[in-house]
């Protein structure tokens, strides 16, 4: 029964697909009515489980009928065209080597049962959905129970079915994203070489594929966050350069509604999410270009913030003390949903200095917050210089795709074009939100030498930290980036 439900449920997702996502290449649509199709049944478990309805097998057909019925009368959008020189070898070699990693990964997730104690919580808060139908369950410790609910809502959906292969779900992601990847960037450089090659760098990543057999939440926040920040780039791309595009819309729909999938996975990628965020303002200042911007604006960031608001207003529901770290994440969804409010629909007028004034500001608040949260067993400064050491050393982690940094010095960097370089802001503004939120939380040990000596002389201690998973969701931006360097262009140009 779950394949038709499945089966239902993703194409009703792939109807929408073919009518919103024009611009989507034919591989790139079914992936992404995968990742929608997944959003959804999260999305109906959680109101159902939210209303104390026991979701059961039937009544999720009947969702998934409901939901197909009306896609049913959409049409489809003129396909997207790219013209480009066939590479039949090289694309075998990178799709079969995607399709080994990728069945060696679902090998494993159906054979070998769950044994990480993270996976295990997940597991179990799984099934206190299904049994307690209520997210604060007292059997499962207060940090978890505040964690989003994405991964334990599609394990408690194939305990539901009675599928108990519940790994199966992340080598799907792994290979999610290595299709959008492939196809964004064969989309921006129109080039199948380049396309093949970086993508196979990202596909034999070992960080990539060894979790696309693990159930942790980073893979998929990674998936989430990367994948929106690609859709993120094309969205900003007729804004910097000032031209029409039909898609506009759509690009800040889907762009916006990944970066609030990650943070339905991981409630710490809403300070990731600052990011595009604070960046998408300022083009919009420095690239105004009338209410059809303001209208795509506001889709992107409406389609951001419901996921976390949803979760946050949920957590108050919750019949235990908040932490202090949810309660400033749920006040900076309330304050960005004031900003889209006044922004997007109530045509708040500002310029670039006063922005970046209030940047400049915001940033001094949080170190002086860092400071005053300093009491603990490590004091402020040695959280500071260990998150400093992890932020720099990580890279060690994935040591050939970056690598690939080596190219940026074959690069005139001051004549990169202007889009280029927003993507190139991310990418350093990226490094120091991750450094800010591993700065702010207590380290695993309390001295460097001990997070030193994890690093290099006992790495297994090291490689499945929180912020060496968290670089997961930089560097498929990273190759992107990399991918769309002029050298390389110049470089692998299609025989």
């Amino acid at each position: 029964m779950i394949w038709i439900d499945s089966t239902l449920l993703w194409y009703a997702s792939y109807r929408v697909c073919r009518n919103v996502c024009g611009w989507a290449l034919y591989w790139e649509k079914m992936v992404l009515a995968l990742v929608f199709s997944l959003a959804l049944k999260s999305l109906f478990l959680f109101f159902l489980i939210s209303l104390g309805i026991a979701p059961t097998a039937i009544i999720q057909i009947g969702m998934s009928i409901l939901a197909l019925f009306p896609t049913l009368f959409l049409r489809e959008s003129k396909e997207a065209k790219i013209e480009f020189e066939q590479k039949k070898r090289l694309n075998l070699i990178t799709f079969f080597l995607i399709g080994v990693l990728f069945s060696f990964s679902m090998i494993n997730a159906w054979f070998f049962p769950i044994i990480e104690s993270d996976a295990v919580w997940y597991h179990i808060k799984s099934m206190t959905f299904l049994n307690e139908v209520r997210f604060d369950s007292d059997w499962v410790v207060p940090q978890l129970k505040q964690y989003p609910p994405f991964i334990p809502l599609l394990f408690s959906y194939l305990s539901i079915f009675e599928l108990k292969f519940l790994k199966i779900i992340f080598p799907l992601l792994y290979l999610c994203l290595n299709i959008i990847f492939y196809s964004r960037v064969l989309t921006l450089t129109k080039n199948k070489k380049t396309a093949c090659l970086f993508t196979m760098v990202l596909a034999t990543t070992p960080y990539f594929w060894w979790h696309g057999v693990l159930p942790f939440l980073d893979l998929t926040a990674a998936v989430f966050y990367s994948t929106g920040i690609f859709y993120w780039y094309f969205w900003i791309q007729p804004k910097v350069e000032n031209y029409s595009f039909e898609g506009n819309n759509s690009y800040g729909l889907v762009s916006g509604f990944l970066l609030g999938l990650s943070v339905w996975t991981r409630i710490e990628f809403l300070l990731y999410d600052l990011i595009p965020i604070f960046l998408t303002i300022l083009i919009f200042i420095r690239f105004h270009g009338g209410t059809e911007n303001l209208k795509s604006l506001g889709l992107f960031f409406a389609s951001l913030l419901f996921f976390p608001s949803i979760w946050f207003l949920n957590l108050l529901t919750f019949e235990m003390n908040i932490w202090s770290q949810i309660k400033v994440l749920g006040a900076i969804c309330a304050i960005l949903w004031a900003l889209t409010i006044g922004i997007a629909w109530g045509k708040w007028k500002t310029s670039e200095p006063i922005f970046l004034f209030i940047f400049g500001v915001s940033v001094l608040g949080y170190f002086v917050l860092l400071v005053m949260a300093g009491i603990g067993p490590v004091s402020t400064w040695k959280k500071i210089m260990i998150s400093l050491y992890r932020t720099s050393t990580i890279p060690i982690f994935y040591l050939f795709t970056s690598s690939l940094v080596i190219f940026l010095f074959f690069e005139n960097l001051k004549e990169l074009s202007k889009l280029k370089r927003f993507l190139g802001y991310f990418l350093i503004l990226f490094l120091f939100v991750h450094w800010g939120i591993f700065a702010f939380g207590n380290p695993k040990w309390p001295n460097l030498s001990q997070f030193f000596y994890a690093t290099f002389l006992n790495p297994g201690d090291s490689v499945n930290l929180s912020d060496t998973r968290g670089m997961m969701s930089f560097y498929p931006v990273f190759l992107f980036f990399i991918s769309s360097l002029p050298f390389i262009g110049e470089r692998l140009i299609d025989d």
